[in-house]
């Protein structure tokens, strides 16, 4: 194989540098590129080599027996997603538990977002998710599993709840939240989020995984430029760690930085199947099976490319 590879992903700190115009070929190509847009390139079938891919949805083609796209163990994006509803300022809802029996947004109910904050409100406040209506986007990836109230619609949602059409929006970062503080007519509607994701970061260790990546067939059946992909994600990420890279823009920002990435501590970026990054897979993947997106809980050595579990994260 000699013609250049080109891996599309997001725009991170921790790809920076991913790539160089010398090494031996293949040579690989980092290309920036929207996720929704990348999404719907990799489920389309439209060409590709090697892309950042929804984890969840990378389980549920694999549980419905489709073996176009194979991972390797790298999971570029992580968020915590244990209270991503938003109200409006003024909203009567001040608790997660209040979401029962109210119309709820969602741009996509497959979507990963998604499914984690469903997951977390299970577990955490005992919200059964069924109890919930919900208004979907009209372009779904997957369609919701049965016994689930989903009413799709064109309209915008955020537009929809600010009008008072739905009661709450669930999202990873809704427009509102791009604006200046003072600005934004949307909050969280729990009370305090970031105490919430620290204390379940702190009883479970988990950054919980959004995103994984996917080679396309005739990459994944070369063994050794799957590794080469997986090395140069683990050379950027390995960098950006060690250049403290974002420390120098945020106020308090290197506090986190000591917290976090201390010498010899957690890194909370880790690629390969380690016992950390398999339970973060089998959580989600308990998720999908609760919430009816998958009919078994799968194999997690089975859905990345054979022999990728000896592969280290120096």
């Amino acid at each position: 194989m000699t013609q250049d590879i080109e891996v599309c992903g997001g725009d991170y700190e921790h790809t920076l540098g991913f790539g160089t115009p010398h090494e031996a070929t293949p040579r690989l190509r980092y290309t920036i590129t929207a996720l929704g847009e990348l999404s719907r390139r990799v489920l389309s079938g439209d060409a590709f080599d090697v892309a950042e891919y929804s984890l969840a949805n990378y389980i549920m083609l694999k549980d419905r027996g489709d073996d176009r796209l194979t991972a390797i163990p790298v999971f570029p994006s992580r968020a915590f997603r244990n209270a991503s509803v938003f109200v409006p300022v003024g909203s009567a809802l001040h608790d997660l538990r209040d979401l029962a029996g109210c119309r709820v947004g969602v741009s996509d109910f497959a979507m990963t977002t998604a499914v984690w904050t469903r997951g977390h409100l299970s577990d955490d406040v005992g919200l059964d998710c069924k109890s919930i209506d919900w208004v979907t986007g009209g372009n779904p990836r997957f369609a919701a599993p049965g016994g689930v109230r989903a009413t799709a619609t064109t309209d915008d949602l955020e537009t929809l709840l600010l009008d008072g059409k739905i009661d709450a929006l669930m999202a990873g970062r809704p427009r509102d939240q791009q604006l200046p503080p003072d600005q934004r007519r949307l909050r969280f509607l729990a009370p305090d989020t970031e105490a919430i994701e620290r204390r379940y970061f702190s009883t479970t260790g988990l950054f919980p995984i959004m995103h994984t990546v996917v080679l396309h067939a005739r990459i994944a059946g070369d063994p050794q430029t799957s590794q080469r992909v997986f090395e140069h994600y683990v050379q950027t990420k390995q960098t950006a760690l060690k250049r403290r890279l974002s420390t120098s823009l945020l106020p308090f920002s290197d506090r986190a930085w000591d917290h976090f990435s201390s010498p010899g501590g957690p890194d909370p970026y880790q690629h390969g199947l380690t016992e950390l990054n398999r339970r973060n897979i089998t959580t989600l993947s308990r998720y999908l099976l609760e919430q009816g997106f998958i009919r078994r809980a799968p194999d997690i050595d089975a859905l990345f490319v054979p022999g990728s579990a000896l592969w280290r994260d120096r």
